[in-house]
Parts: C-alpha cells; sequence; structure tokens
C-alpha cells in the first residue's frame, strides 16, 4: 500500500532544506574536508530530520536541531575513520571490526573530552564557541547575539579554540583517538 506524503509536512521540509542546507553543509565541512563525504553526511543530516519530522517541532529551532545533528555525525565519520586508521596501522592483517563495546567507550570518552573543554571556558568564550562551531553561526551573527564587536568575538572564538586544542592535547595520553581526531582543521581559525 501506497503511502501519501502530507503535502504541508513536504512544503516545510523543502522550505527548511532551502533555508539551511548551505550552512549546514559548511558547517559539516569545517570538520569533514572531504566534499563528497560531506554530501553524504547532508544528507544523513536531512533523512534524519525528514524521519524525525513528528517528533519534532519544526518551526521552533530547527537550525539548531540540524547544525547539532549535523555535527555529531560528522564527528561519527572522523571517529570511524580514526578507529579504521588505528586498526590499520597497528594490525594492518586485521579487518575493522565493529566492536559496539568499545565503540560506545571512545564516543562516550570523546563526548566526554569535548564537554569537559567547552566547560572550561569563560561563560562568552563557551558560548562564542558554541554559537560558531557548534550552531554553525557566523562571528557576526554570534557577536550581534551576545552584543559584541565582531573584533571581541573573533577573538573569543580564537582563544576559546586554542584553549580546547590545548586541553584536548594534554589530554591524548588519556584519550589518544579522541585528540587525534580533535587536533585537526575544526580548532583553527
Amino acid at each position: 500500500m501506497t503511502t501519501l506524503l502530507n503535502k504541508a509536512e513536504l512544503a516545510a521540509f523543502d522550505s527548511i532544506y532551502s533555508q539551511y542546507h548551505q550552512a549546514v553543509f559548511l558547517n559539516i565541512c569545517k570538520l569533514v574536508p572531504q566534499q563528497e563525504v560531506a554530501e553524504d553526511i547532508l544528507q544523513e543530516v536531512f533523512l534524519a530530520l525528514w524521519n524525525n519530522r513528528h517528533k519534532l517541532e519544526l518551526t521552533n529551532d530547527v537550525a539548531r536541531w540540524l547544525f547539532v545533528v549535523s555535527y555529531n555525525k560528522s564527528i561519527q565519520y572522523l571517529k570511524n575513520a580514526a578507529k579504521e586508521k588505528t586498526i590499520l596501522a597497528t594490525h594492518p592483517e586485521q579487518a575493522v571490526s565493529t566492536d559496539d563495546d568499545n565503540f560506545a567507550a571512545l564516543k562516550e570518552m570523546q563526548l566526554h573530552l569535548i564537554s569537559d573543554a567547552i566547560e572550561q571556558l569563560s561563560p562568552r568564550k563557551k558560548m562564542i564557541f558554541r554559537l560558531c562551531r557548534l550552531e554553525g553561526k557566523s562571528l557576526q551573527e554570534a557577536a550581534s547575539i551576545l552584543g559584541i564587536s565582531h573584533h571581541t568575538a573573533k577573538e573569543y572564538l580564537k582563544a576559546s579554540s586554542a584553549f580546547i586544542k590545548t586541553y584536548i592535547a594534554a589530554q591524548q595520553a588519556t584519550f589518544p583517538v579522541a585528540g587525534l581526531i580533535l587536533l585537526g582543521s575544526y580548532f583553527q581559525y
């Protein structure tokens, strides 16, 4: 039996896609520079939006949802790639296995490490970092939201990114794969 799509849902989805796809794509590219992979992740993000449309209020804070999901899917890709690289470098004769328990533990460590670093920032730097890096807002938008100058916002973002990069590097002995993933271009400005 064929399910008919609700025209209003389809129109809302098309509108959201048109409005946000470019910004979400740019947000993904900050983490994943490979164009084809970034495009695949973009598709996954909007597929997740469509699949969860009945659970979400599409008019309330959809941008935040899209940016958080795109960030999470990008990090997921990077973790998988780092895990594969690590296994191949250590045991080239072994195929990459997807051990769910190890992967879940790695994911938990990485999320904890990122959260820990962000929580150590001052409130303003934390907000700038979240707005620009996690929600994909421009420096000008973030500065406007916080009521500060563009220059100040830029300096806060540089300082917070440098701090997080240093924090992750210092923790690399404890969380080696998490450190490798996050020391890339994402924290450069």
